[in-house]
């Protein structure tokens, strides 16, 4: 009975995750073909442990019958034999409540606990680090912030080559949009061609962050990109300058349009791209805060 109650709560999960959005919040939308069919493989495996379940416990019924019409002698070892088996059992079952238990909390708080959004409080936790400048030799266990590092899904070479190729829609344009289909591209190509982008209009939108040791008129506008799924998340943008002193606080979301150019963080010890803002308005929060990477090849 508990193994189908599981099974019913997972493939609930599963379903409301789908019906509802969520699940663009935990993977890339492109691999969610392989949690829908879970749906359909849970109900199976659902309605096939019920069916296990139902004729087991008939067959333990009619076992009983046939017990209760034996009649024999009772013996003493026997009643200290069924003292044990009792205590034996009463052992098992708090032990499979307990596993029961711990497995179906999962699957009763993925669908009773709200779906909390990352923002700028994970950019802190995790800290404001730049690997790919900084030319860490462990970037697998970084977090990524700013320029989005597909080398490390797919080897340096092969990057520089998509990089390469990617760009050739991108350096041509004297103004051009950072969009949520395309965001993660172009900010491959801008960081790793940055030169080719000075003096050239770009408009892009995200959330307001106030990295460390910014001027200021300077802040950070970042959205938070998933490239497989919610673990390889980074915090993914790039700086803005104002032309005077400005007071935005974390997670406000703007659109923001300006001119390219660099410059000298020293947190990062680099140069990184700036926006030099001509112009900018405050925008609702988009239903779907968080941008994918759509192809690697």
């Amino acid at each position: 009975m508990y193994r189908v109650v599981i099974l019913l709560l997972f493939t609930n999960l599963f379903f409301m995750l789908h019906s509802t959005g969520n699940i663009a919040k935990y993977i890339n939308l492109k691999y969610s073909f392989l949690s829908y069919s879970m749906i359909y493989v849970l109900l199976f495996l659902t309605i096939a442990e019920g069916i296990r379940w139902y004729f087991s416990d008939k067959r333990k019924e009619q076992e009983n019958e046939c017990l209760d019409c034996e009649h024999g002698h009772v013996h003493v070892n026997e009643h200290h034999h069924h003292h044990d088996e009792k205590t034996l059992s009463k052992g098992k079952k708090i032990k499979k409540f307990l596993a029961y238990t711990l497995v179906l909390i999962p699957a009763v708080s993925g669908v009773v606990l709200p779906v909390a959004t990352l923002n700028s409080k994970l950019v802190d936790a995790k800290g404001f680090s730049f690997p790919a400048l900084e030319d860490s030799s462990d970037k697998y266990g970084m977090h990524q912030v700013l320029n989005p590092d597909m080398s490390q899904f797919m080897g340096k070479d092969a990057f520089l080559d998509l990089v390469s190729k990617e760009s050739k829609s991108y350096v041509g344009k004297n103004e051009f949009t950072l969009r949520d289909e395309d965001y993660l591209v172009g900010l491959e190509v801008l960081y790793n061609y940055m030169g080719k982008f000075a003096g050239k209009t770009l408009t892009m939108k995200g959330f307001t962050y106030n990295g460390p040791n910014l001027k200021s008129n300077q802040i950070f506008l970042l959205r938070f990109g998933i490239i497989h799924c919610v673990a390889d998340s980074g915090a993914f943008g790039m700086m803005l300058e104002f032309p005077k002193d400005i007071h935005i606080p974390n997670d406000q979301w703007y659109e923001v349009t300006g001119k390219v150019d660099m410059v000298y963080y020293p947190p990062m010890k680099a140069k990184i791209p700036v926006i030099k803002v001509t112009s900018y308005k405050t925008i609702a929060k988009p239903n779907d805060p968080y941008v994918y990477r759509n192809s690697l090849n």
